[in-house]
């Protein structure tokens, strides 16, 4: 019995080590979005935001989106200690009750709002990339992992509370 738990603790240990490998690429696929942007805009520049209400509208969503991503990280955290102390899972908590993801919308409002308060139409552009590729290929495969680690908790989640807003 202590065998099977310790290898049901080291395969969850493996699980979670590749959900948070994949997220930390989806995050730099965010960052490598704002840097080409940025370059982009030296090469060639347009000033398409020329009010200032854009930055205060970009400062709003820096603040907006670093809120959203604080309280799905700390949602997050009691859960699984709570898990952890044998309650049961309840992935519908916080932001998780109205979206699967919300640390990554989060991240796409705080970089948009960067986007428009450096006045970066490139960077805007391959943000909104950023987020499909995202959303395709990063956010697929981590569903995957946590629908093996899960299973049947997590697909009734997934039936309760959408990907996205």
């Amino acid at each position: 019995m202590e065998k099977e738990t310790k290898i049901q603790t080291e395969t969850e240990s493996q699980s979670s080590a590749m959900v948070h490998f994949i997220l930390s690429h989806s995050y730099s696929v965010f960052l490598l979005a704002v840097v080409l942007g940025v370059i982009f805009d030296i090469f060639i520049p347009i000033n398409i935001y020329q009010r200032p209400i854009y930055q205060y509208l970009g400062f709003g969503m820096i603040v907006v989106g670093s809120i959203l991503i604080y309280w799905a990280q700390s949602t997050s955290s009691r859960t699984k200690k709570e898990m952890a102390e044998g309650a049961p899972r309840d992935f519908a908590r916080g932001p998780y009750k109205y979206t699967r993801n919300p640390t990554h919308i989060g991240l796409a409002v705080m970089t948009l709002g960067l986007g428009f308060l450096i006045n970066s139409l490139f960077s805007v552009i391959f943000i909104i990339v950023a987020f499909l590729v995202t959303k395709s290929f990063f956010l697929k495969k981590e569903e995957d992992i946590l629908e093996e680690k899960y299973g049947q908790a997590y697909l009734d989640y997934k039936k309760k509370v959408r990907t996205w807003l």
